[in-house]
Formats: structure tokens, sequence, C-alpha cells
């Protein structure tokens, strides 16, 4: 099993279960459990992962990486659909028709022609909408998701829940974001968090001692798991012989300070 699923078996069988039954997932949890990981997995094995005894017809995966904005939601989707189906026609409010046969045509659309283009070609095949970092729900959004869980199922990831007791949502989202069923990912337990570092270590041994100490910084965060060892293994931070945990922390918060300062400035 690749290094981010380790300890993840049950959760691959509930989305590979959600997938082949075609109903929506909702996967949810702390940043870094590994929810993005999950995806790219279920994307990159979709052979496997659609193949049910109960529908003889296969889904074609559509993955918006980046759904935090519902530009990016349908500029993603259709530029996949332009892959798909090789030319899109868009027809705008006047009832003009325009032909799309390349990317760069899609982004002189406006955000409705998108939408609506969308809506007219999702519905000539069979799809499974994937959409990852899907945090902010926003009314645009919220009514663009309930058009497609009426017609497809949707595999989404966000740290959010959307759960009826999150009242910071409440009145804010439509019933399907409520009643899809949801799948949360935590962090691993010691027993997989060990075996995930060694996993990542390889043929290089570190002291067991490292280990229970990255356990409890990291808590069993994968990602910060994948992190802290892969830099254990640079020879920079050993120190006569040992591995220095303690520079490797600092520079990973000078690293996490410079992205916090590159994310102000996009803003």
């Amino acid at each position: 099993m690749p290094e981010a699923l380790v300890g993840r078996a049950n959760e691959i069988h509930m989305l590979l279960s959600a997938i082949r039954e075609r109903k929506s997932l909702h996967i949810y949890g702390p940043e870094g459990t590994g929810k993005s990981l999950l995806l790219n997995w279920v994307f990159d094995n979709w052979g496997e992962a659609d193949h049910s005894p109960q529908h003889h017809d296969s889904l074609i995966p559509v993955y918006s990486r980046d759904s935090s904005t519902f530009r990016e939601i349908v500029l993603s989707i259709s530029d996949f659909l332009l892959n798909h189906f090789k030319s899109l026609k868009s027809v705008d409010k006047f009832h003009e028709v325009t032909e799309i046969r390349r990317v760069r045509d899609i982004k002189k659309l406006d955000i409705r022609a998108l939408r609506n283009m969308i809506y007219a070609y999702l519905k000539r095949d069979k799809f499974c909408l994937i959409l990852d970092h899907l945090e902010c729900v926003t009314p645009r959004i919220n009514g663009f998701l309930g058009v497609l869980y009426e017609q497809f199922p949707v595999i989404s990831a966000s740290r959010q829940s959307w759960e009826l007791t999150d009242y910071t949502f409440r009145g804010n989202l439509g019933r399907y974001l409520y009643l899809v069923p949801k799948l949360r990912v935590e962090n691993l337990p010691k027993t997989d968090a060990l075996a995930l570092m060694k996993q990542i270590a390889g043929d290089t041994r570190l002291d067991d001692d490292l280990l229970e100490r990255v356990f409890c910084i990291s808590n069993g965060n994968p990602s910060l798991i994948k992190k802290i060892i892969s830099w254990a293994l640079k020879p920079k931070y050993r120190i006569y012989g040992h591995v220095d945990l303690n520079l490797i922390m600092l520079d990973l918060e000078i690293e996490k300070i410079g992205k916090d300062v590159w994310k102000e400035k996009r803003l």
C-alpha cells in the first residue's frame, strides 16, 4: 500500500463502496490527515474503484482538485469536459452560440455561461464528480451542488463536516449537503503511525526513540509525519550520527511562517 494510505483500509473500503453503489460521500477531518491523498488514490485507480457487479455501466470521474471558489470548480470541470468531448458549445443569454476548442477559450466565458455549459454536457454521459478542498460553500456553490447531487454521485472533501450540529453553516446550506453520508478521517493511531514512519524511512534505520518522539510531536498526523521523517533522512539534520529533531522542527516552523506570509501577499 502507498505511504499515504497506511492505516486507511476502512476509509478506502467506505469510499469504494460509495462509488460502486453510486452514492455521494463527504470526507472531512483535520488538515493533513490525508483526505486529498485518498481522493488522489481513488482517481488514479479508477478502474478498480468503479468495478461493481451491480452496475454494468462505468462512471467517468471528473476531478476538481481545488474547489475553494465557484470559479475554480466550474473552470476545472469545463477543462475536463473539453478534453472529454474535444469541443464544447456555449449558449449565452442572447442565444448566441460560441464554439470552444481551447482551454483559453473557456477562461473567456463568464460564470453563468460556464455553469450552463456544464449542466448541458454532464447530461451526455455518466459522471462522478470529485471535489477537493470544498471549504467555503457560498450560495452559488450551494445552488450548483444541489443540481449535481440530484443527477450524479459527488465525492467531496473538506475540513468542515456539514453536519446539522455545525451551527456555523445552518441556514446557509441546502439539504443535500446535510444529508449526504459522511466519512471522518482522523490522525493515525500509534501502530499505524510507526508503520508509516518505517515505510517512509525504507532501508534507513531510525532510532525507536526518535520514532516515538515524532509520534508525540505529530499526534499521528500523516502529513506532518511524512515531512518530519523525510527531512530526518537528509544528511544536514544528522549531528554526530544522530538526527537533530529540534532543528527539523525549527526549520518546519520557519517554512510555515514563509508560506503564511506568501498567502497573505496573495490576498
